[in-house]
């Protein structure tokens, strides 16, 4: 009889925990994307220079890239 109340007890606190776990979760999505929509709507506030320097990074980026294929193809 006392196992039986044990398990009863264990059993409550497993759906209480997973209870928990799903609301949070829940309220976790729901404010990522209502930050997402209203940080979405805002006008683009970097400068210029900043956009220019974003421009020099990608291209930076896209020739390590290119550089990494051509060191992969001649190993091969």
């Amino acid at each position: 009889m006392e196992m039986s109340i044990l398990l009863s007890q264990g059993i409550d606190l497993m759906l209480a925990g997973m209870f928990t776990v799903f609301l949070f979760l829940c309220i976790l999505i729901i404010s990522i994307n209502l930050f997402a929509y209203l940080l979405s709507n805002k006008p683009n506030l970097m400068p210029s220079s900043s956009n220019e320097k974003k421009m020099e990074i990608d291209a930076n980026h896209i020739k390590i890239i290119r550089a990494i294929e051509t060191r992969i193809r001649d190993g091969k």
